[in-house]
C-alpha cells in the first residue's frame, strides 16, 4: 500500500511516496455535506491508497499518484463515501460507497456508488485517461476536469466529463435506495450490461459518464478521455439536491487516523482581522476566534494560541516570491489571494495580472482564495467576474471565494444587507464564501472622512450579523476588522481589553 501524499501538509511538508508521482488528483466536496473519499485499484499491481481524507463542505485535498511505483503504472478510482459514522478500525461504516472499517483507506471492493476512474501510465504517450461511471450506481454527482489546461471547445482531448447535475432525481423509483429517514442515498443499476431505465434515465441527463458497461462502444459516445498536456486533473463531488449537517468525525480506533488532506475546518468559524499591535496577542487569545489573518504570509510578530488557526495571505504582485509563498505553505493551511486588487491604494492589479501569476499559488497546494476584491463581487463584468472567468477559461483553481463588506447604512437592516451580498455571491460562483473583513463603515463619510457607528449601533450590528451568518450554509469563515482600535476605530479591543462591541463578538452563540 501507498500513503497518500497530501498538498500543504500541516508541517509545510509532503510524506515521501513510492516513485516519482508526476500527476495529482485533487478531490473537492461541492455536496454539501462531509464526505470520506474511497479508494480503491485494479488488480494489476496498481498501489492502494492510505491515507485518504475526510472533507468537510467546500474543501479540497490534493493527492499525488504513485504511477511510478512497481507497478510502473496507476489504475484505479476515487468515489466520496457518505454518511459514515463509527470508531475507525472497527465499527467504522458508511452509508454509501463502503468499503471497509478504516475511514482512511478502503480494504474491500466498494459498494455501488459513483466512480472516478483513472489509468495514469507513464508509458503511454496519450495517457492520463479518466472517466465518470455510473455503471454500478450513482450517488453523488461526479465531474473530472484536467488542470492549467484550456477546456476544447468542442469536446476531444482534456475535456472535462460527467456532470454536476442532482442524478438522484431522475432514478427510476424501483432502483432507488433510501435512507431510514427517507433521504435518497444511491440509485443502483439493475442491469450493468444492458440498456435499461436507469442507463436511458442518465444518459439523457448526462451523456458523457458511463451509464451502462458497453456505453463506450455506442457511436458518438463522450464518456472516455484523454489529456497528455495536464499534470493534474480536479475531482469535484456535487450535491444530489439534499443537505445536510456534517456528521461527526469517528473516532481513530486500532486502524491509521483519517488523512484530512489538507486542513478541513468546520464551517463558520469566528475569527478577526489583526495587525501586530500592542496587546493583539492577549486580545487574540480572550476573543475566542479560531482563525485570524493578518494580511501577510507569516504570523510572525502575534504569538498563537493553541488551537488557533493562521491563514497567510499574498498581498499583492511583489509578494509572489519563493521566500513569501514558502512562508505561507509552512504555516497555512489555506490561502487568501491578493488583497483587494481592485483599488489603486492596496493591491492595484488587473484581472490578467492576477490569472497570470496564479499558478505560483497554486503550487503551494493551499486550500486556495480568490483574490478578495472590495466592493461588487456580485456583479457581472466586475473585477472578480473577469477573474472567475479567466480562472475557469484557463483551468486554474479557485478552492473558495473570500471577499469583504462595509455597510454605509448603521440601521438595524444592515445584517440582511450583508447576508444578501453574500447570497448573491454564493449564487453566482457556487463555491463556498469567506467573509474576511466585515464591519459598519461609512467611506464616503462626511467631506470626505470616514464615518464610523456608534458603540451602541456597533454593538447591535454585531449580535445581529453574527446571528445571521452562522445560518449561511456556504459560509465557511467570517471574520471582523478589525481585533484592535489601534487598527480601526471599529476594533473590538482597547489593547488587550475588550470592549462593548468585543465582548458580544466574544461572547456571540
Amino acid at each position: 500500500m501507498t500513503s497518500a501524499q497530501f498538498s500543504g501538509s500541516d508541517d509545510g511538508k509532503s510524506v515521501a511516496a513510492a516513485g516519482d508521482a508526476e500527476h495529482t488528483v485533487t478531490l473537492r466536496n461541492e455536496t454539501g455535506k462531509r464526505v470520506w473519499i474511497g479508494a480503491t485499484v485494479n488488480a494489476d499491481g496498481s498501489s492502494s491508497l492510505t491515507g485518504l481524507p475526510t472533507l468537510d463542505p467546500g474543501k479540497s485535498a490534493t493527492i499525488k499518484i504513485p504511477e511510478r511505483s512497481d507497478a510502473g503504472h496507476w489504475r484505479g478510482k476515487f468515489f466520496a463515501r457518505e454518511g459514515c459514522t463509527g470508531e475507525s478500525g472497527s465499527t467504522f461504516h458508511c452509508e454509501v460507497g463502503d468499503c471497509g472499517p478504516y475511514a482512511d483507506r478502503c480494504t474491500t471492493g466498494e459498494q455501488p456508488v459513483s466512480l472516478a476512474e483513472f489509468n495514469f501510465d507513464p508509458a503511454d504517450n496519450l495517457a492520463p485517461w479518466y472517466n465518470i461511471s455510473y455503471v454500478n450506481a450513482v450517488s453523488a454527482p461526479v465531474t473530472i476536469t484536467p488542470d492549467g489546461v484550456a477546456p476544447p471547445e468542442n469536446g476531444g482531448e482534456c475535456a472535462s466529463v460527467g456532470c454536476p447535475t442532482d442524478l438522484l432525481s431522475h432514478c427510476p423509483p424501483e432502483n432507488l435506495t433510501k435512507a431510514k429517514d427517507g433521504k435518497p442515498l444511491v440509485c443502483v443499476n439493475p442491469n450493468r450490461d444492458a440498456k435499461t431505465a436507469y442507463s436511458e434515465a442518465l444518459a439523457k441527463q448526462c451523456p458523457s459518464a458511463y451509464s451502462w458497461s458497453k456505453h463506450d462502444a455506442e457511436k458518438g459516445n463522450q464518456v472516455v478521455r484523454q489529456c497528455s498536456k495536464c499534470k493534474g486533473l480536479t475531482v469535484t463531488f456535487h450535491g444530489t439536491g439534499t443537505s445536510g449537517k456534517p456528521s461527526p468525525e469517528p473516532k481513530p480506533g486500532n486502524g491509521n487516523k483519517p488523512g484530512d488532506g489538507q486542513n478541513q475546518a468546520p464551517r463558520h468559524l469566528r475569527g478577526v482581522a489583526l495587525n501586530p499591535v500592542d496587546g493583539a496577542a492577549e486580545a487574540l487569545k480572550d476573543s475566542r476566534a479560531t482563525w485570524f489573518h493578518n494580511w501577510a504570509a507569516s504570523s510572525a510578530g502575534v504569538a498563537k494560541p493553541d488551537g488557533v488557526e493562521f491563514v497567510p495571505t499574498i498581498w499583492g504582485k511583489g509578494s509572489v516570491t519563493d521566500a513569501e509563498l514558502d512562508k505561507a505553505a509552512k504555516e497555512g493551511k489555506n490561502l487568501l489571494g491578493f488583497n483587494e486588487p481592485d483599488l489603486p491604494q492596496q493591491a492595484n492589479m488587473t484581472p490578467e495580472e492576477a490569472l497570470d501569476l496564479w499558478p505560483r499559488l497554486e503550487k503551494t497546494g493551499l486550500n486556495l482564495g480568490a483574490p478578495a476584491v472590495a466592493y461588487d463581487a456580485d456583479k457581472p463584468g466586475s473585477w472578480l467576474d473577469r477573474f472567475m472567468s479567466g480562472a475557469e477559461k484557463r483551468g486554474l483553481r479557485v478552492d473558495f471565494i473570500p471577499v469583504h463588506w462595509y455597510g454605509a447604512d448603521f440601521g438595524p437592516g444592515a445584517a440582511d444587507q450583508l447576508a444578501g451580498y453574500l447570497q448573491r455571491i454564493h449564487e453566482k460562483y457556487k463555491k463556498p464564501v469567506w467573509l474576511t473583513e466585515y464591519a459598519l463603515i461609512d467611506f464616503a463619510g462626511k467631506d470626505g472622512k470616514p464615518r464610523y457607528p456608534s458603540e451602541q449601533e456597533q454593538t447591535a450590528f454585531i449580535k445581529a450579523s453574527t446571528e445571521k451568518l452562522d445560518g449561511l450554509p456556504f459560509l465557511d469563515r467570517y471574520a471582523w476588522f478589525a481585533l484592535s482600535t489601534q487598527t480601526s476605530p471599529t476594533g473590538l479591543y482597547n489593547g488587550a481589553s475588550p470592549n462593548e462591541s468585543g465582548k458580544r463578538y466574544r461572547d456571540a452563540d
